[in-house]
């Protein structure tokens, strides 16, 4: 299934003492590239979770961000280490006694000291990871789900896009022969005011098939009809963008050579709007996984 590179998914997880919700977002890139938003006190598990979205989401410009609401306040504000508190404040007023500094100068400072506030950043458990994990997993789903959309839609435009450039160019065959004709015929005619005696009838035809040789398109159209076929075909492949886009090359490929070769208004015409039509899908691969 084709599927697009942008999307947008996002979920919502409560448990008892907090709110997660998770957003994921992405634009269309070359490569993998992940800016991850997440709590600090779960960034130790920034590495596991950006080798598992590395694998989800394969390719794009993509942003995760992780948020977290907790309901209580003991569960936001670092608690106070009595003990410590206890232990600094006997040592100040000892202090305060025996240098005659005021013991509230000396207080001013005592939640700066080291130990008094616990490290509410190190209090993470499994089970919170499991709920944040999962709540990431959601809001994935749903983002593929967009891109699934996304994907079908562009699918539409592209083989619409292919088939008009296959239909231009069956559109190219009745002037083929006319084409050919005039190029006899001119030369022919060219010839007819030079005597006779000057022009050497197995030389000329010779010439005249190498001139017409090269102006034949019989095996460029082929080529192009077997490129187009293999872009349909691989439409239907999963993360199929980067060969879509080297078929495309191939197809303006041979489009190039048409339009070199075709020495006639009317073949023209349809290769500047088959080149037209192969710009549309080239924008449009831009956004293809």
């Amino acid at each position: 299934m084709l599927r697009s590179m942008t999307g947008f998914g996002i979920a919502e997880t409560e448990t008892d003492k907090v709110n997660i919700k998770v957003e994921v977002k992405s634009l269309n890139g070359k490569f993998f590239e992940l800016n991850l938003r997440m709590p600090r006190q779960w960034q130790h598990k920034e590495l596991e979770l950006r080798r598992e979205l590395s694998k989800w989401i394969e390719r794009g410009s993509v942003t995760v961000n992780i948020n977290l609401t907790y309901k209580h306040a003991e569960d936001v504000v670092s608690p106070i280490n009595t003990d410590v508190v206890t232990y600094y404040v006997n040592q100040l007023k000892s202090i305060s006694e025996q240098s005659n500094i005021e013991l509230s100068q000396l207080l001013n400072n005592v939640f700066d000291m080291p130990g008094v506030i616990s490290n509410k950043d190190s209090e993470t458990n499994d089970e919170d990871w499991k709920q944040i994990f999962n709540t990431v997993k959601s809001a994935f789903d749903n983002f593929e789900t967009f891109r699934n959309i996304e994907g079908n839609m562009l699918l539409g435009e592209l083989e619409k896009l292919c088939h008009s450039i296959m239909n231009k160019l069956s559109e190219i065959e009745p002037y083929e022969e006319a084409r050919i004709k005039f190029v006899k015929d001119k030369i022919t005619k060219e010839l007819s005011s030079i005597s006779n005696d000057m022009v050497d009838k197995n030389r000329f035809e010779q010439e005249l098939i190498y001139y017409i040789e090269k102006l034949d398109i019989s095996e460029e159209k082929a080529r192009l009809k077997q490129h187009g076929d293999y872009f349909l075909n691989t439409l239907k492949e999963n993360s199929s963008g980067k060969k879509l886009s080297f078929i495309a090359q191939e197809i303006g490929r041979e489009i190039n050579t048409i339009g070199s070769k075709a020495n006639e208004i009317n073949i023209q015409k349809r290769v500047i709007e088959m080149k037209d039509d192969l710009e549309k899908i080239k924008e449009q691969l831009n956004n293809v996984l």
